[in-house]
């Protein structure tokens, strides 16, 4: 087993197939915090994936900064991979992202080529201002300095912020040539409508949250927006437009959200 990397991953009702990749990290200790998980739930995924892992859980989602922030308090390698359970990436990939990572003290993120066709690169990695954060490999002494996520987030926004404070330090964060992995983005949950709800709600509310940590809130954007909806959820209900309707009432309680996170500080 690598003794110098962790994986960290969070689960929220992952499907079967996607649980089953975390076979990949059968070389590697790995921390899995589920929400709304159970001991029920830690055997089942036991049984799939026959590896060894730490398993944390909570009944109610407490978001994915927590959750990531709680399993990386209990990391104790030189490295971590933070990654998504709909993530494929090989050993030598990450090993690539380690390789990576070590040849500058000021590195603190190198990230793989995401579903990127086998196009020939000069460079064997460029330092970059943005990375996917659905997998990249991480300095534990670092983060633990500068910190991970914010954890007023809740599902999104939470990377973008994380970019933002890297860029504004002495840090640099990398993409690595010749290390690859694939994605699917968006199943690495069951999707169904309270799902789509619940990510629609809260990137309304990240999106709000984050210009106000920036120092970019537009008020009367929001009052704007919050009338829009308001003013097209019924029409859109009468019309059998459901999909719609649920869209303008998940924007709506978004901004609810955000109003009470802002009155409260």
């Amino acid at each position: 087993m690598k003794k110098d990397i962790t994986i960290v991953l969070t689960l929220y009702r992952t499907p079967k197939e996607r649980i089953i990749n975390l076979s990949q990290y059968k070389d590697y200790k790995i921390l899995i915090f589920e929400q709304e998980g159970s001991i029920d739930s830690k055997k089942n995924i036991k049984y799939l994936t026959k590896v060894n892992f730490e398993y944390y859980f909570s009944k109610k989602n407490l978001g994915l900064g927590k959750a990531t922030n709680f399993l990386i308090s209990k990391v104790k390698t030189k490295y971590f991979l933070f990654t998504q359970p709909d993530i494929i990436i090989k050993k030598q990939s990450i090993e690539a992202l380690k390789r990576g990572l070590s040849m500058n003290k000021d590195y603190i993120f190198a990230g793989p080529r995401i579903n990127s066709k086998n196009i020939k690169v000069k460079k064997s990695y460029i330092v970059k201002n943005k990375l996917n954060a659905a997998c990249m490999l991480c300095d534990t002494k670092k983060v633990n300095k500068i910190g991970f996520f914010d954890e007023d987030f809740f599902l999104y926004w939470e990377d973008i912020f994380l970019m933002r404070k890297i860029n504004k330090s002495d840090y640099k964060m990398i993409q690595v040539a010749n290390s690859s992995a694939s994605h699917e983005s968006g199943q690495s949950s069951k999707k169904n409508l309270y799902i789509n709800f619940i990510r629609n709600l809260n990137f309304r509310y990240g999106e709000y949250l984050f210009q106000y940590k920036v120092r970019k809130l537009r008020k009367l954007k929001i009052f704007r927006q919050f009338l829009q909806n308001l003013l097209f959820v019924l029409p859109n209900f009468f019309l059998f437009r459901i999909d719609r309707a649920l869209i303008n009432i998940s924007n709506i309680l978004g901004i609810l959200k955000f109003i009470l996170f802002y009155l409260k500080n």
